[in-house]
């Protein structure tokens, strides 16, 4: 275990419960997806507005919820937390099986993302509690790894669960994964905040049992940490520049010649080039900084959407196994902007803040993602959708280099007081 540095993470029984329990969520989640995509096309034969307002009910809650969860999420214990969220939503997306119209069927689907607006935040903190520091990024490598291989994984074992059971199988089935993901964080131990010290208690006493002091107190963490607000930003920059181009991508290989057969090849290639990047960045990553990691990945991501832009402009058909090593290299940088980021995010927070950080952080990004396909639907109006790609690309690459000239050192003084929580083994 000591000498393959990624697996490190896997050592520690706690984190293995709550590793094997997110890869069987994270599968049904997807089975979830294509289920519903599946009956609002296919089954109701609606169209883009039902699929616009799927993903508003999908995203609006995270907004709107993510940034004030946090708080009840660090006062909560964070293992029932997390149970209570899996027992919840296991119920709400079984009751899809019943949903007997698109309004039944969203009025659960927002209910289901509300619940996990405090499922994710304790998930964060409960991560960063389970671990050593020294740990970290094993552990947010192999869930962002896993996260990535239930993302190729997950729509073909659905289309498969789909085809044999119908789409309402695919509910039952990720009804089960919550309550089997429940059944693994039933076996963790308490977790047990580090004592603050006396100064910290002071300064934090008049933010206790006042809701808004608390959500105020988290906010102000990361304004004054230079290099945790560096993280949150130029991760939420990244993501607004790559949500003004994602949803365009069938448009794009259209564009390039290919046709609608390689639209899922291209995108597993990049799922599959995630998962590479994910298992090198938590074997060998702690050999550079996480801030210049996240450069490296903005600006490899930048170059492959560029090229991309650049192809569309110019009309260029190439070979295409050109394209697809293009797609691979990408998914390596993707892994390079988020798993970085995830570990600065807990390294550089105190677990007692972790769920306040994290909402917050959570809800600045989602807003972003969410507001970013507006302007790109207006850039492929006016120019086209290869100058969505190019804007894009070169914008990515700024953001990149921005962070690499960035000169911040990191805000914890002392390795005691980020020190994980403590969870009795």
């Amino acid at each position: 275990m000591r000498r393959v540095a990624l697996l490190r993470s896997l050592s520690h029984r706690s984190f293995r419960l709550l590793f094997l329990g997110q890869a069987i969520s994270n599968l049904g989640d997807w089975l979830n997806y294509l289920a519903i995509i599946s009956i609002i096309v296919y089954r109701w034969h609606m169209g883009a507005n039902a699929l616009a307002a799927f993903s508003i009910v999908m995203f609006l809650p995270m907004i709107l919820l993510g940034p004030v969860a946090g708080v009840w999420v660090d006062r909560w214990p964070r293992k029932a937390t997390m149970i209570v969220c899996d027992l919840v939503r296991a119920g709400l997306v079984l009751g899809l099986v019943w949903a007997a119209n698109i309004y039944i069927m969203l009025v659960l689907v927002v209910l289901a993302s509300a619940v996990s607006t405090f499922f994710d935040p304790a998930k964060q903190a409960l991560i960063r509690g389970t671990v050593p520091e020294e740990d970290l990024l094993s552990a947010n490598s192999l869930s962002q790894t896993m996260f990535q291989v239930a993302k190729i994984l997950g729509p073909a074992l659905g289309g498969i669960i789909v085809l044999l059971g119908g789409a309402y199988a695919a509910f039952v089935c990720d009804s089960v994964s919550f309550l089997v993901s429940a059944l693994f964080l039933s076996f963790l131990p308490r977790l047990v905040l580090p004592v603050a010290t006396d100064t910290a208690e002071e300064k934090e006493a008049p933010a206790k049992g006042n809701f808004w002091l608390e959500f105020r107190a988290g906010f102000a963490y990361i304004l004054q940490r230079r290099l945790l607000l560096a993280a949150v930003l130029s991760a939420s920059v990244a993501l607004f520049i790559i949500g003004t181009f994602d949803s365009m991508s069938a448009l794009a290989l259209q564009a390039l010649g290919f046709d609608s057969s390689l639209f899922g090849f291209a995108v597993g290639s990049i799922g599959l080039g995630t998962v590479l990047g994910g298992l090198i960045v938590g074997q060998w990553g702690k050999r550079f900084s996480p801030l210049r990691l996240m450069a490296l990945g903005d600006i490899g991501v930048g170059v492959m959407i560029g090229l991309i832009g650049l192809g569309i402009i110019i009309q260029l058909h190439i070979w295409p196994p050109f394209w697809t090593v293009l797609w691979l290299l990408g998914g390596l940088a993707v892994a390079g902007m988020i798993i970085p980021y995830g570990y600065l995010l807990q390294k550089e927070t105190p677990p007692e803040m972790m769920g306040r950080v994290s909402g917050m952080a959570n809800g600045i990004q989602t807003a972003f993602q969410f507001l970013a396909p507006l302007l790109g639907a207006v850039i492929a109006d006016l120019f086209g959708v290869g100058n969505v790609f190019a804007v894009a690309g070169v914008a990515l690459l700024l953001v990149g280099a921005c962070i690499w000239l960035m000169r911040v050192s990191s805000s914890v003084a002392e390795p005691e007081q980020a020190a994980p929580g403590v969870l009795g083994e």
